[in-house]
């Protein structure tokens, strides 16, 4: 093989684990904007239909489920391109990125336990990402 196909390679292997992780921080971000905004809006609503109402034109509604479509953008073309028995252990790091925007910008707790979840969900995405 000549050098620009190696260097090619390579370069597509990162690009699909790079995508992944853009994928899960989407995922994530989406997750964090839908509690936001649902919170936001079951504050201000009496009954399932002002609820909808109010939830339709909510923007960290809006902008949280086009997170949710545009991580789901990414994360079919990773899918193209790495194994499902890799590339899926990998959506488990978002409950590590959920759990930390949740720590950072919903002021919910960060127990020991959670950070030893964390370590071991980290853990187990770099064994099975190398086996």
């Amino acid at each position: 093989m000549n050098m620009q196909i190696k260097v090619g390679i390579k370069n597509l292997s990162k690009m699909k684990y790079f995508l992944a992780f853009i994928s899960i921080l989407l995922g994530s971000f989406a997750q964090y904007l839908l509690k936001k905004g649902i919170t936001d809006v079951t504050r201000v609503s009496n009954g399932f239909i002002q609820l909808f109402k109010n939830s339709v034109s909510n923007i960290s509604l809006i902008i949280g489920l086009s997170f949710y479509a545009l991580s789901m953008v990414f994360w079919l073309y990773v899918l193209s391109k790495m194994q499902l028995s890799k590339a899926y252990p990998m959506v488990s790091l978002g409950y590590v990125f959920t759990l930390i925007l949740g720590y950072l910008l919903l002021d919910e707790s960060l127990s020991g336990f959670k950070l030893i979840g964390i370590m071991l969900v980290i853990c187990g995405v770099v064994f099975i990402s190398r086996g």
